[in-house]
């Protein structure tokens, strides 16, 4: 880590937006109070309707805590809204999202701070991609282009955000800032609870028509796959289905979330996971056809 002495370490202000996560948000929440920072520092819970004791927790183990912030929504409104009122709330010039099950480092965000080591430097992650949790950004950037756009509602919000601040000229970086991601998504159930988690997957991807609407570039090329300007590669398609999409992913029909529903344990299993995926290439891309007419820009 460089020396800096306090004075130069920015502000910073931490937006947690949660959903129903009680028991991880206290360790988010606990972790992020703790944190070994040598300025100023505040954390804004955004409560997004939550239907389990999220309220009762915050007020009990939080409320007397002068650097946590409470936002507490009535109704789900979805993670945009949610984490756009928590900038808003923001008093300081940077302000991190920080997903409610993710446990940080004593020294992150130290180190996330200090990827912001140019003016040129707008958005800094340790997530990967471009942004998601552990994704700061300069305030003012933020306020400039209208922070996230609620139509997405989720998937690709945290894509979209950091473009449009890239398209302004600033730059994205990627950083080593330690945390604890504590998700494990259960396997659905039954051929219905199946069916559920891929009908949600499948619409989750009428965002990346959207994300490509807004931003034609090549930079969103590269980041969907994008061929031709309107085929996401079919390749890509069959990879996040069958768990090839990771470096050392294992053959099988499986969702990106971590959810293996079929293994690869015998010829016939084989022969499934592929069937498997070439109807997940039909389905995705059909669902993407329908959002190209909705949004009026052809991707599938």
């Amino acid at each position: 880590m460089p020396t800096k002495s306090s004075k130069s370490w920015s502000d910073v202000s931490i937006v947690v937006a949660t959903f129903n996560n009680v028991a991880t948000l206290k360790r988010t929440v606990q972790g992020l109070t703790e944190l070994n920072y040598p300025s100023q520092f505040e954390i804004i819970v955004v409560n997004d309707g939550s239907t389990d004791s999220t309220r009762q927790m915050m007020k009990t183990e939080f409320e007397k805590n002068p650097r946590v912030v409470f936002i507490d929504f009535k109704k789900n409104q979805g993670v945009c809204k949610a984490r756009n009122a928590g900038i808003q709330k923001a008093r300081f010039p940077i302000v991190i999202n920080m997903d409610h099950d993710c446990i940080p480092e004593k020294n992150w965000l130290q180190k996330m701070v200090a990827g912001f080591d140019s003016k040129k430097v707008g958005v800094v992650s340790a997530y990967g991609g471009y942004g998601g949790t552990s994704t700061g950004f300069r305030k003012e950037l933020l306020e400039m282009v209208g922070g996230y756009d609620e139509e997405y509602r989720y998937y690709r919000e945290d894509t979209d955000l950091t473009f449009k601040i890239m398209d302004l000229g600033f730059e994205f970086k990627l950083v080593k800032a330690g945390y604890e991601h504590d998700h494990v998504e259960a396997k659905p159930r039954g051929k219905m609870g199946f069916l559920r988690h891929v009908w949600k997957r499948l619409n989750y991807h009428q965002n990346d028509v959207l994300l490509w609407k807004k931003h034609p570039t090549k930079v969103c090329a590269k980041f969907l796959h994008v061929k031709f300007g309107f085929l996401v590669d079919p390749r890509t398609d069959f990879a996040v289905a069958t768990g090839t999409w990771q470096e050392k992913g294992e053959f099988g029909l499986s969702s990106p979330r971590g959810i293996t529903f079929l293994e690869n344990k015998s010829p016939f299993h084989f022969v499934l996971i592929i069937l498997g995926g070439l109807a997940y290439i039909l389905a995705v891309k059909l669902f993407r056809l329908m959002a190209s007419i909705k949004f009026k820009k052809l991707l599938v």
